[in-house]
């Protein structure tokens, strides 16, 4: 039994769900991650490490690639 079900939710929702994860990514491995407040130019969190470095970060995300091999040959 596969442990999410991601045919159940929207693309919306599996956007959002790859956000809030690479947001999460970030804060371990010891960056700020900063929420942009509109979204006007595609970026949707800005990164910082240190006090000189900025990134924009724009996360997409896909459904149906096979990253891991499994019993169906995917």
């Amino acid at each position: 039994m596969e442990k999410y079900d991601w045919s159940r939710l929207t693309h919306l929702q599996v956007g959002r769900f790859a956000e809030y994860f690479v947001k999460m990514e970030f804060t371990l491995y010891g960056f700020d991650v900063y929420q942009a407040e509109v979204d006007d130019k595609g970026i949707d969190f800005v990164i910082r490490k240190g006090h000189e470095r900025y990134f924009d970060i724009q996360v997409k995300s896909i459904r149906g690639l096979c990253w891991q091999e499994n019993d169906n040959g995917c």
